[in-house]
């Protein structure tokens, strides 16, 4: 629906009920005491002319939705419904005043005229009010609902120091066998743990808002999925407690352009022009809460769109600047597409990584505490960044079956046990996230189990607290210095309060100053916890009280780090976890490549041990509420070994031509800066480029390689040992980054037959006109007997093919 629309309707509809009800105040906000028609009272009480009674009638509206809460304020509050009912109206008062009501207008908020909205504006802040909402049935006679509660949010003078918001994620119903479990979150677990459900305006005391991050109704264009699956099993709560959502794929279904999603929800108007209810953010003292549309940014679930991606990160950059501005102590963003998703890797976004990075770079620059929640994946995950309090949450599920985690192949082809993420655990409940404001600032994470029959006691299974503080915790190393065998490289670190340390960090670098390429070693083998999964034929529980998770670090010292065990396993790389947010499992999700991606869509390196080299670690550690020490000291080992020279035939073009290199395709020559407009060479006066830059052009197109065979046959029994590294490094740029170099590693046996190898793709820059390093390395694979390196590139734009490649250098280490 259009704001036009809505705007004109609005007016419309607020005239003929003013006129109805013979009001004769403004719009909105008519301060009469009693209407004149239909049997209802709201007159004063005889003798007591400060005292106003209530609304009655003889029946109640005929609601299709009950009434529920949308754009909560401090001076605001929106109350919607659905009916078939004439001339609705809300009559709002502070909670058991017995002041005179104000009066407002219902709103038509759908094309067909049955939903309503009544925004409720210039309420006083932090107050329970009380409300009841009025319409007339087809014979023109007045009917007047329950008493309903709400309470608008503080302003910073109300003397208002904690919050509490429920977070919740696909209330969808896709199963019949789970339609009990949200009727059960709500009935048992919001209004008997929350508050007092006899009661039910403690509800709207003690939960300043429930949040759902996506896939709020199975299919977002079924009108009966919206009435019976969300509003009909959450109607005991909603009349007191504003539901705050985003939309999720599944709302998209039969809702290419989100009109029913739009219809029931109405957030504040505060997100980008053309994508009103798409995106918005709310303001509850020092919290900023963001809602975010993740499909149109998605890939796998989703239609990618470049232009929306673009035009919500602007908007959400300009939020954080403006929450910077005003000094926020939390930003929590919400969407449902995954940025990282151990539970169905499927589900994950680039763009919503791109979403979770921006608000991690917010909490850099303020040292606010920032977070996520998401959804999609049908469990609970709940993590924390590597470098800032930053809360991952997958607040799912309270609804939406659960994920198989007793099934093989869901386990080998979907679930990945992340860094970033400490509790995975596949189960029905609620996340109850409290806020407090001040000084000394704090989130506290409570997640509450439950929701199928036989399993309502919504016992609390995690928790966590992030808070900014110091952590003066400084480590020292214990072990891990002067010579190592390559096998037996264990790391080792003492501290001052080592029952203070929640997790460690540790780096490693070829670099005693710790630049250029370092990697971080951090996440489930150096923290205290880690609930993943067993796997699939051990792994108990049901489909219906949820999967039974083991702590894979049970008993484990994390003092200590066995690098070279864990190398064995698992690749490390620089930024632990970072390099999954830029090059997801599956194709459909790699939509675009990531500004914010350091390495431009290319492979990370990753850490080896090789022979010859000499290594410097350091480590930090981390206190329960997410505050990292500083870095200890600089440490250093070595290991034995030899590294060759250079083998490749000039490798830095000094030759002057193409000596040592034999060209397959197009036309690859050594020019200098003469030859393209100044830019000079790398080091020295020489440098390989594409065809062009008055060397020859090639009419065919467009594509340029050459390449140079190495024989290693004399270093075969070590490389049949598993002893011999090999190690390609190159600069590599281009003219204005249209035109793709690549530089390929091809590995060949006795017969010159290929041999597989991880090393194998092809490594790219985009960088313009400013050398950038490039390296292809790790363990020869038996059987090798020459190295095949390959440097050329496509032309994609212009006459030249400005690929350029600088001091090719091909070591063994062994």
């Amino acid at each position: 629906m259009s704001h036009t629309y809505r705007v004109l309707v609005a007016l419309g509809t607020t005239m003929l009920l003013l006129a109805g009800c013979n009001d004769s105040g403004t719009t909105g906000s008519n301060p009469d005491r009693s209407p004149n028609t239909g049997g209802s009272t709201g007159t004063e009480v005889p003798g007591d002319p400060a005292l106003v009674l209530a609304p009655q009638a003889e029946a109640t509206p005929n609601f299709i939705v009950r009434p529920y809460l949308q754009a909560p304020a401090s001076d605001a509050m929106t109350v919607m419904f659905e009916t078939e009912d004439s001339e609705p109206a809300v009559w709002v008062r502070p909670f058991g005043s017995g002041e005179e009501f104000r009066k407002v207008g219902g709103e038509f908020h759908s094309n067909d005229g049955l939903v309503y909205r009544a925004p409720l504006t210039g309420l006083v802040s932090n107050t329970l009010y009380e409300y009841y909402v009025l319409t007339k049935d087809g014979v023109g006679r007045q009917r007047v609902s329950q008493p309903f509660a709400f309470k608008t949010w503080p302003d910073a003078g109300d003397d208002v120091t904690e919050a509490t918001f429920i977070a919740l994620s696909d209330t969808q119903l896709d199963r019949e066998i789970y339609e009990v479990v949200l009727n059960n979150v709500v009935t048992d677990g919001f209004m008997t743990e929350e508050c007092d459900g006899s009661q039910p305006q403690t509800c709207a005391e003690n939960i300043a808002a429930i949040t759902i991050s996506g896939d709020v109704v199975q299919t977002g264009g079924n009108r009966a999925h919206w009435r019976e699956q969300l509003f009909g099993r959450m109607a005991e709560i909603t009349p007191y407690v504003p539901l705050v959502t985003v939309p999720g794929n599944h709302d998209y279904y039969n809702n290419a352009e989100l009109e029913l999603y739009r219809t029931y929800m109405s957030p504040p108007d505060n997100g980008s022009v053309g994508y009103e209810d798409h995106w918005y953010y709310l303001d509850y003292l020092g919290l900023r809460l963001v809602g975010l549309d993740s499909y149109p940014i998605s890939g796998a679930h989703g239609h990618f769109n470049r232009e929306t991606l673009a035009v919500q990160r602007q908007w959400l950059r300009e939020t954080l600047k403006d929450a910077e501005i005003q000094q926020k102590q939390f930003v929590m963003g919400m969407f449902h597409h995954g940025c990282l998703s151990e539970m169905w890797n499927v589900g994950e976004s680039i763009g919503s990584c791109e979403m979770v990075s921006e608000l991690e770079q917010y909490s850099d620059r303020t040292e606010a505490v920032t977070g996520h929640f998401f959804g999609h994946t049908h469990a609970y995950s709940r993590g924390q960044s590597l470098d800032t309090p930053h809360l991952w949450l997958n607040a799912a599920s309270a609804s939406g079956y659960i994920e198989p985690l007793d099934d093989a192949g869901h386990q080998q082809n979907q679930i990945s046990d992340y860094d970033t993420f400490e509790v995975s655990r596949s189960e029905f409940g609620y996340s109850v996230l409290s806020y407090r404001f001040g000084p000394e600032a704090s989130v506290i994470l409570r997640r509450k189990k439950g929701g199928y029959d036989g399993d309502t006691d919504f016992e609390v299974v995690d928790e966590v607290t992030l808070a900014r503080a110091t952590n003066d915790n400084l480590p020292q190393a214990t072990a891990g210095t002067g010579e190592l065998p390559a096998t037996e490289v264990e790391l080792a670190i003492q501290v001052g309060a080592p029952d203070q340390v929640h997790e460690v960090q540790w780096q490693i670098s070829e670099s005693g100053s710790f630049d250029g390429t370092v990697f971080d070693v951090w996440g489930n083998d150096t923290r205290r916890h880690n609930l993943f999964y067993d796997q699939a034929d051990r792994v108990g529980g049901d489909k219906y009280l949820g999967y039974e998770t083991i702590d894979t670090q049970q008993g484990v010292d994390i003092f200590r780090l066995d690098l070279s065990a864990l190398l064995a396993r698992k690749s490390v790389r620089p930024g632990a976890d970072d390099h999954y947010r830029w090059h997801k499992r599956f194709s459909s999700q790699n939509t675009h490549t990531s500004a914010l991606d350091d390495y431009h869509g290319q492979p990370r390196p990753t850490l080896s041990l090789k022979p010859g080299t000499t290594y410097y670690w350091r480590a930090r550690v981390r206190d329960a509420q997410m505050n990292w020490s500083t870095w200890s000291n600089g440490y250093s080992f070595s290991l034995e070994g030899t590294r060759t020279s250079n083998l490749l035939v000039n490798g830095d073009a000094e030759a002057g031509d193409l000596s040592g290199w034999t060209l397959t395709d197009g036309l690859i020559s050594a020019i200098t800066g003469a030859n393209n407009g100044g830019f000079a060479a790398d080091q020295g006066d020489y440098y390989f480029a594409g065809r062009g830059f008055g060397q020859g052009s090639p009419g065919e197109c467009c594509t340029d390689t050459a390449y140079q065979v190495v024989d290693v046959s004399d270093y075969g029994t070590d490389i049949d040992a598993g002893k011999v590294y090999l190690e390609l490094s190159a600069r590599m740029t281009t003219w204005s980054a249209d035109d793709v170099p690549e530089l390929r590693v091809e590995l060949l046996d006795a017969s010159d037959q290929t041999v597989a190898w991880d090393g194998s793709a092809a490594r790219t820059v985009t960088s313009v006109k400013s050398w950038e390093s490039v390296t292809v390395d790790g363990f020869l694979p038996a059987g090798v007997r020459s190295i095949k390196v390959y440097m050329g590139g496509e032309r994609k734009a212009g006459n030249d093919n400005d690929v350029y490649f600088d001091n090719l250098s091909l070591n063994l280490l062994y």
